[in-house]
């Protein structure tokens, strides 16, 4: 039996300028995040440590970064860790100065050959190990999954792909790169196989054993990739495999709704939201219910911004029977007259043209409440 601790989809060096002021922060806490997972390997006395693709955002990352990662790869193979890897579909090795070509990894096994003609065979605990895994690219790497298939019996077999399982939640809206199906990776016959470019935890199994996993990301990148994230250790034996799911971010993403119905103003939903404050969450608030008044949803941002590591609202409320809109619905004022025709409007829509009228709606009423202010 061996023990390793398996990642993927680092995205160290992604660049999320929609996080605006917090970006730098936000990039090195990726980056800490690695080295929370190297810690954890060298706590749990793991024998490899296995990163199945997008270690990096890019191709061609900074080479303070690259330097970065050097170094903490040394504090494994150091310790008698291994790191192995492979290239994803963010850091390809397609051109010539692509981070894995133009940089060593000292200690590190890279699989980055565009087909597996052979497994490589190390030695790990008197025991044989053979690896499995490929750098894909398009012009190169046709027919690579049938290089997977196990080649002996003797020893334990892991193979390392980043790739999309047909039938993963994730299937409908991530790109299809380098596709396969359980059934396909169960004929490989592989003790385990580490997979990479999902984002969310997924382990695939059957009645009979544990196949392969997805850890996903270790840190949310971009909102989607809520609540806790991981990485995972795993005890592989020839045929049987132990999964632990361990979680490993620095900061959560979350996505929230808060109703504010009956809500009179800014002031009031500013001091609703502040009752979720955490310094430490990114959060994409959604806010809904019949408010009495527009909301100025760059105020509420200023008012509210400062309780979290970052916040992002979305205006989902209800006007169209608000006090302020029945205020001004007889008025004989361009206000009052797009009230009126807005109702129109909502009384003929469908239930996806009705979301829109509603939109427009309030995105025009909250500039009649600004200049023209509250009262009739």
């Amino acid at each position: 039996m061996i023990r390793v601790l398996h990642t993927a989809d680092l995205h160290l060096g992604a660049p999320l300028k929609q996080l605006g002021a917090s970006r730098e922060t936000r990039r090195e806490d990726f980056y800490r995040t690695f080295e929370r997972l190297l810690t954890l390997a060298i706590k749990n006395e793991v024998h490899l440590f296995l990163v199945a693709g997008d270690l990096f955002d890019h191709p061609r990352p900074d080479t303070e970064l690259v330097g970065r990662v050097q170094a903490g790869f040394k504090r494994l193979s150091e310790r008698g860790i291994m790191p192995v890897l492979i290239p994803g579909t963010h850091d390809n090795v397609v051109s010539a100065d692509s981070v894995y070509r133009r940089h060593e990894f000292p200690g590190a096994l890279v699989l980055q050959d565009a087909v597996v003609d052979e497994p490589v065979r190390i030695t790990v605990r008197g025991q044989e190990v053979y690896l499995y895994g490929f750098a894909y690219r398009s012009s190169a790497s046709e027919g690579a999954l049938a290089g997977m298939q196990r080649r002996c019996e003797e020893g334990i077999h892991i193979g390392l792909l980043h790739g999309s399982r047909e039938g993963s939640p994730e299937w409908d809206y991530r790109k299809k790169d380098l596709p396969f199906t359980l059934p396909l990776l169960k004929t490989w016959d592989l003790d385990y196989v580490a997979l990479g470019h999902y984002h969310d935890f997924d382990l695939l199994s059957d009645e009979k054993r544990v196949w392969a996993c997805y850890p996903g990301s270790p840190e949310g990148k971009r909102f989607g990739e809520n609540g806790p994230r991981f990485c995972t250790l795993a005890n592989i034996s020839p045929r049987q495999v132990e999964v632990e799911k361990v979680e490993c971010q620095s900061r959560r993403l979350e996505g929230r709704t808060l109703d504010l119905s009956g809500c009179s103003g800014e002031q009031e939903a500013a001091d609703m939201i502040a009752k979720l404050a955490d310094k430490d969450l990114l959060l994409r608030l959604t806010l809904s219910g019949m408010v009495e008044a527009p909301l100025d949803l760059n105020r509420l941002q200023g008012l509210t911004a400062h309780h979290f590591f970052y916040l992002e609202l979305h205006d989902r409320t209800r006007l169209f029977d608000s006090a302020f809109a029945r205020r001004i619905e007889d008025e004989n004022t361009v206000r009052g007259l797009f009230v009126r025709r807005a109702r129109e409007c909502m009384a003929k829509a469908t239930e996806t043209e009705g979301d829109v009228v509603e939109q427009a709606f309030r995105e025009v009423l909250v500039r009649f409440h600004a200049f023209g202010g509250g009262e009739s």
